[in-house]
């Protein structure tokens, strides 16, 4: 892959992840640059032929016609977050301009502390190192809004100050960040989403995660409801601990992939940038929506501190890393991120309605039980 004087070179991680994949198409699509992504192999793929297993799945997720994305520009290499300088053998024949950071490890749970923070903390730091042997002069890094931990109110693009995080995940992002800002030799971006959903058209997504996970947990629940006594769920009322007025900050992939790209090829743009929703949904509309497409009444929003009965407490257990995003109201400030796009508001692209990704989400996992082909 030759480079001109003219193009650039871009080094992604975290390619075959949902938001990774939707970065290397935009920057397909907006620049003439080449792309290197780094690929753990596969047992039966090796790293370019997974690589483009991927995106051609994102391709057709995003109702792209393949015959317009240019995949010749695109080359996978062999690489572990895990190792240092990601695991790229040396000599050091890979030279890149741009670095793209979207690896990550979105697990939370205490049994895998040690590989999240494997993955997001040792990661990033390994990711620098190949940065800088690569001779790397833009570091796009990809974080979470969600660094803000229980902190409420509205929260600017600024550094994490040192209050609590609430789980593993956060914690990992906040001393990602922190190692960030002690990179003298790059000009660092971190890109804050908050809650990656589909689509802002196909309603698709190539991962599932956030409000997909939460779904699924609500469809187990429905399920257990109906082995107790056929047509509970739909005869009973469940009771959510959740303030139903709060915002809940749901993004579609392509327009963080948009306003990342965007920013990220901008010159003299280093800081930090929110990639939110100006007008979020709230969590009661959210879990209406949820609750009524897979087949319950509408819930009930109650207090944290409730009552609820045996069956209603067992789901609240099982639900309890999502207390803090349905509970705590915040407001995630965008303004360095609107000054950087300036007008260009295609870019903030529409949320389609909650129902409707649920309901894709819902077809997808019956057509995968059934070892269909997922409709695009």
């Amino acid at each position: 892959m030759a480079r001109s004087s003219d193009t650039r070179t871009h080094l992604v991680t975290g390619a075959t992840g949902l938001v990774g994949g939707a970065l290397i198409l935009e920057l397909l699509d907006n620049t003439q640059d080449q792309v290197v992504a780094l690929v753990r192999p596969s047992k039966t793929e090796d790293a370019q032929a997974r690589l483009i297993a991927s995106l051609r799945e994102a391709v057709a997720t995003y109702g792209r016609d393949p015959a317009t994305v240019a995949f010749e520009r695109v080359r996978g290499i062999a690489g572990d977050l895990t190792q240092p300088c990601c695991g790229v053998a040396e000599p050091p024949e890979l030279r890149a301009d741009v670095m793209w950071h979207s690896a990550a490890s979105l697990r939370y749970e205490d049994r895998y502390e040690e590989q999240i923070m494997q993955t997001n903390v040792c990661g990033t730091r390994h990711a620098i190192e190949l940065a800088l042997r690569s001779g790397v002069k833009v570091f796009n890094a990809v974080s979470t809004a969600y660094v803000s931990g229980a902190r409420e109110g509205q929260l600017m693009e600024i550094p994490r100050d040192g209050s609590a995080t609430q789980n593993h995940y956060e914690t990992s992002k906040v001393a990602a960040e922190a190692m960030l800002r002690e990179c003298s030799a790059f000009d660092v971006r971190v890109f804050r989403p908050s809650i990656v959903v589909g689509h802002s058209q196909t309603l698709g997504v190539t991962t599932f995660s956030g409000l997909y996970s939460f779904t699924r947990k609500m469809m187990q629940y429905r399920g257990v409801l109906e082995r107790v006594q056929k047509g509970l769920s739909r005869e009973r009322r469940i009771r959510l601990r959740a303030d139903a007025h709060t915002p809940l900050d749901l993004i579609p992939v392509d327009a963080v992939a948009a306003q990342a790209v965007h920013i990220g090829l901008k010159g003299n743009a280093s800081g930090i940038y929110h990639l939110t929703q100006q007008d979020p949904p709230s969590v009661g509309d959210t879990l209406t929506a949820i609750a009524t497409e897979i087949g319950f009444q509408e819930p009930e929003f109650v207090d944290a501190d409730a009552k609820l009965d045996w069956l209603d407490g067992e789901f609240d257990k099982g639900i309890g890393f999502y207390g803090n995003y349905i509970r705590t109201r915040r407001v995630f400030d965008r303004s360095r991120t609107d000054r950087a796009l300036g007008n260009r508001t295609d870019l903030k692209r529409r949320l389609p309605p909650v129902r409707n990704l649920v309901a894709w989400y819902a077809k997808s996992l019956e057509q995968r039980r059934l070892g269909m082909p997922v409709s695009r």
